[in-house]
């Protein structure tokens, strides 16, 4: 074998789950850690939102915070404010140099530019093949994207976003448009935008659905809200994000890697909220690697069995979406709602959550979902 190198940990993967773990364990311990990453190098490549609460490594040092928050639905718009609640946003150059800075003082080695050919055991390690190089550790933590065999009813979150930039003042640069719900069958479609500005912010057209849509159907999305939204206003689009993310858990089970960060669950389905959920899972992970035991990510069993009853809702009765979220962002406390959005909730007032929300196609959508576990 070629040039054959031994660490303790290493990651495959330097994203937002990769970075955040290998700086857990740096801040807990001294195990010598590799990362390989597939890229050529860290750029703006997406960004990520969270609520201010519960606090991580980026509360405080964030791009943008916005608090006022909308959400309009058959072009009746309601906007939410509370002076403890805050929506912000961290963009990817601002994660990459912060997380890469603290990991070189930790002397954390970064490999990019790889391409995982193969990894297998021997004896009790594991040995991964980069870019004709072998690397060895009894500990492999793997981000990369599993494969699975998609199923009928498996929904999706897809999205397409760009970065507009408009010659004019244009935009309230306090409010956050969290849904604008646009006409859809088959699932639900609405409109997310971040102001960064009065003039530059990120218009994303997202879906939650079981078919992945091609890219300029996004883009027709995109040109007809800005043309209906902002008549006669000149734009240039600056950047482009987009993603598909899975509103489903997997099974994992591999002899080889622990998955983290969508391949190992760290992404709510009904939210596809992962930010704070990095911190959160790589803490347990360090606690348990501390302990000497086999990392486990223990997933809420309610909050799960909720958000499955959400994605199944979704998928049989799209039609109905729109009154669903009706009463589940108009009928509730805002406090209540992000608690609820944050997986933060007591059992009291998660009923109340649920008992404001269309009865019928709910209880059944329930049984349903009981009986498929």
């Amino acid at each position: 074998m070629n040039k054959l190198k031994h660490y303790q940990i290493i990651i495959i993967g330097a994203g937002l789950s990769g970075l955040t773990l290998a700086k857990e364990i740096c801040n807990r311990s001294n195990y010598k850690i590799l990362i390989l990453e597939k890229k050529k190098k860290f750029e703006y490549d997406k960004n990520w939102c969270f609520w201010n609460r519960p606090e991580n490594p980026f509360t405080y040092i964030h791009d943008n915070a916005w608090d006022k928050i909308s959400v309009t639905i058959d072009e009746e718009e309601k906007v939410f404010h509370d002076p403890e609640i805050k929506y912000l946003r961290i963009k990817s150059t601002s994660f990459y140099k912060k997380l890469i800075k603290d990991l070189k003082k930790k002397k954390v080695e970064i490999k990019m530019n790889q391409n995982i050919e193969k990894i297998f055991l021997e004896k009790n390690f594991k040995l991964i093949k980069s870019n004709n190089l072998f690397f060895k550790s009894k500990i492999v933590f793997d981000s990369r994207p599993i494969r699975y065999k998609k199923k009928k009813n498996h929904l999706f979150q897809h999205f397409y976003g760009v970065e507009v930039l408009f010659e004019d003042n244009s935009l309230d640069k306090k409010k956050v448009i969290l849904m604008d719900f646009q006409k859809f069958k088959g699932g639900i479609h609405f409109f997310y935008i971040l102001p960064f500005s009065s003039k530059k912010g990120l218009f994303e057209t997202t879906y939650f659905s079981t078919k992945i849509l091609n890219d300029s159907i996004y883009k027709s999305d995109i040109r007809k809200y800005l043309k209906r939204k902002f008549p006669n206003q000149k734009y240039k689009i600056k950047f482009v994000e987009k993603g598909v993310i899975p509103m489903f858990h997997f099974d994992n089970l591999s002899k080889y890697s622990f998955p983290i960060g969508t391949s190992g669950n760290w992404v709510r389905p009904s939210t596809g909220y992962a930010f704070q959920n990095s911190f959160i899972n790589a803490k347990k992970i360090v606690d348990s690697l501390l302990k000497n035991k086999k990392p486990n990510i223990y997933i809420d069993k309610k909050i799960n069995f909720l958000d499955r009853i959400f994605c199944y809702y979704i998928t049989n009765y799209s039609s109905d979406s729109k009154t669903f979220f009706k009463c589940f962002f108009y009928k509730n406390k805002f406090k209540d709602i992000i608690s609820f959005l944050i997986g933060d909730i007591n059992f009291f007032k998660m009923l109340s959550i649920i008992i404001s929300l269309p009865k019928k196609k709910l209880i059944y959508s329930m049984f349903k979902t009981f009986k498929n576990n």
